[in-house]
């Protein structure tokens, strides 16, 4: 085990290998779509004796499925939980089986935190999210309460700061003119605990190369100025299993930048978050997740932060 950068002298990184993340991924609880007949069902998030229950109605004249905001629970009730386990015939089934070869974590980077920071990583730790909307909801789905970092920030006991801009990207100003980097300074001013940075998505437009150095930019700005701060990276999210080249590439980039400053790299690409019997997490668009969807992104989240 190699000491991480000197500005993160409390820290020190290690990759985890399939064994060591299937023990981490059933140490929390299951997702899985419970009930989706035509009638109606219901997604549940269950852990620790606390459930959370997202109504779903599925609309069987166009197969899409809505998600009834009233029946979340408030924030500070949603539980640790685990990847749901899913056949190659049929969709996930609630309970604690294996984890299947397609979906274990093989690409997570876990920083081992020394007890000073874990007690800065404990209830009241300021968090701070970066991203685009995946991660500030769109349509209707993911909004406040609903959506995956808040839903995070509830279990952890987390003040939650969401800067994440809707069509965004590292490269891409979207419709706001305020790319990821313009939102950096406000990330900053917070002085976060941990700082999670998601994004990627939007920028077909600009070369591989480009977005990379881009998003290489903003986590070493983060880290410079954010020195104690835990940084998270996601790398990009993608709404089924065949991510475009340029996501890959990207993908790479911060996983290498993450290991030299001991960050944590999570891998949704490499994880399959939307892909198969998942995708039915995304919504009507094609796109964007429903609020069970972001229950689904909260889980996989949690499930790789096991161990900080």
């Amino acid at each position: 085990m190699r000491q991480a950068h000197l500005q993160h002298r409390s820290w020190k990184r290690r990759a985890v290998g399939p064994l060591a993340a299937v023990l981490a991924a059933v140490s929390v609880a299951v997702v899985a779509l419970v009930g989706g007949g035509p009638g109606g069902g219901a997604t549940q998030v269950a852990g620790a004796g606390r459930d959370l229950v997202i109504a779903a109605d599925r609309d069987q004249s166009s197969g899409s499925e809505r998600t009834s905001s009233s029946a979340v629970s408030a924030p500070g009730s949603v539980a640790p939980v685990t990847t749901a386990t899913e056949s190659t015939s049929g969709p996930a089934t609630l309970g604690r089986g294996p984890v299947p070869r397609a979906h274990r974590h093989q690409a997570v980077v876990l920083a081992q935190v020394e007890p000073a920071a874990v007690s800065r990583l404990g209830p009241g730790a300021k968090a701070v999210f970066l991203g685009d909307s995946y991660s500030s909801g769109w349509n209707g789905a993911g909004i406040g309460s609903h959506g995956w970092p808040a839903l995070v920030g509830a279990d952890r006991g987390w003040k939650v700061v969401n800067l994440a801009v809707a069509g965004t990207g590292f490269m891409n100003p979207g419709w706001t003119d305020q790319p990821i980097s313009s939102q950096v300074a406000a990330a900053v001013r917070q002085r976060p605990d941990v700082v999670f940075v998601a994004g990627g998505h939007n920028d077909s437009r600009w070369p591989a190369a480009t977005t990379s150095r881009a998003a290489i930019t903003v986590v070493d700005r983060l880290h410079a100025a954010l020195p104690d701060a835990v940084i998270v990276i996601v790398a990009p999210i993608w709404q089924d299993g065949s991510p475009p080249s340029r996501c890959l590439v990207l993908r790479d980039a911060l996983r290498r930048k993450a290991a030299a400053i001991g960050a944590v790299f999570i891998d949704p690409l490499g994880e399959h978050w939307f892909a198969g019997a998942s995708h039915r997490f995304i919504g009507p668009d094609g796109l964007h997740p429903t609020n069970a969807g972001h229950a689904w992104l909260a889980s996989r989240v949690l499930a790789d932060l096991t161990g900080i």
